[in-house]
């Protein structure tokens, strides 16, 4: 009897620590983990601002390949919506909060009855490419059960958070890396313009023989370019013809003569691309600055895209040295 009354002593004692130690326990809790990724930020960002590629690196989605997920709202950045059913995982949703390129994202956990939590990511350049922080965050916790699983937090999700930025890792570093890309002030250009259009098939063709004239008009009028030789175009479609202006600047006024005329290249706010590589490489710069364009939520103006070729097959013959830029006219 003794013994028996000594254990329910005990019991009731423990049960009165158990109940009266979350009193004294933080209604919040926070885990972090970092890595750096040898890849720009944007390239990493774009990873995780879009849900339907976290498929690629969650531990969470790894973790259950039988997971049913639904994804709505943005297909990224703000308003992006997944929803999930998993035996394994539980049940939940994410709803991006923030989306501040390349910096900073913000995403509102719902756990059902486990809760809610802010899932938060930091992009920070490095020299070594990409520190990368991601950072789950818990508050209101319940008592007594959600304030002991805030205080366990740290042992469960480190874990699950490092095999999580070691997969993100793996699949930034062997994607393609954005081009990097910033905002300018354009300045009116004079320039000299031989308009043509074209299929792409031609395209080279057209370029080469546009290109002749120019130099041409050029020895002949004793005129010196202002900068590199650049290709506006007015539309891209591989189907039907496509509407060009090569040409060079120049530092004044000039006379038109035959296919050669003047032309002021558009003032106006752009954001540039930079492109080193071969011509090759340039589909996919255009296609990183589409994508620049829906991260910033930017808007088109109707003034032509166009490419400058600073060093280009006539001064270089290595392909890998080739640098381009590429100008996109943004409506303010």
């Amino acid at each position: 009897m003794r013994v028996i009354k000594f254990f329910g002593v005990l019991i009731l004692i423990v049960l009165v620590v158990l109940t009266i130690l979350p009193v004294f326990l933080p209604s919040e809790a926070e885990v972090s983990q970092s890595i750096v990724i040898d890849a720009n930020a944007q390239t990493i960002f774009r990873q995780v601002n879009s849900y339907k590629k976290w498929r690629d690196w969650s531990p969470f989605e790894l973790g259950d390949p039988n997971m049913k997920s639904v994804y709505s709202g943005a297909e990224s950045g703000v308003g992006a919506v997944h929803t999930w059913t998993s035996e394994d995982m539980g049940n939940g949703s994410m709803t991006m909060l923030k989306s501040e390129p390349y910096t900073f994202i913000q995403s509102k956990l719902d756990m059902g009855s486990n809760g809610m939590a802010l899932d938060e990511w930091a992009f920070k350049p490095t020299g070594a490419g990409t520190e990368v922080i991601w950072t789950l965050k818990l508050a209101d916790l319940s008592y007594p059960f959600g304030k002991y699983f805030g205080a366990f937090l740290k042992s469960i999700m480190q874990p699950t958070q490092e095999k999580g930025l070691n997969k993100l890792k793996e699949v930034a570093e062997s994607a393609h890396e954005s081009v990097v890309i910033e905002q300018i002030i354009l300045n009116e250009q004079p320039s000299i313009v031989i308009f043509d259009s074209t299929k792409i098939a031609g395209m080279n063709d057209v370029i080469q023989k546009a290109m002749n004239e120019l130099y041409a008009y050029m020895r002949k009028s004793k005129l010196e370019p202002a900068g590199p030789a650049f290709n506006l175009y007015y539309n891209w479609d591989t189907t039907t013809y496509i509407k060009m202006g090569i040409g060079f600047p120049v530092y004044e006024e000039v006379k038109s003569q035959g296919r050669v005329e003047f032309f002021k290249r558009p003032a106006g706010k752009a954001a540039k691309a930079i492109c080193i590589g071969p011509y090759e490489n340039l589909g996919a710069a255009h296609e990183d600055m589409d994508k620049y364009f829906v991260d910033f939520g930017l808007s088109y103006t109707d003034k032509p895209v166009w490419e400058e070729y600073v060093i280009d097959p006539s001064i270089e013959s290595d392909p890998q040295k080739w640098h381009t830029n590429i100008y996109y006219y943004i409506s303010e």
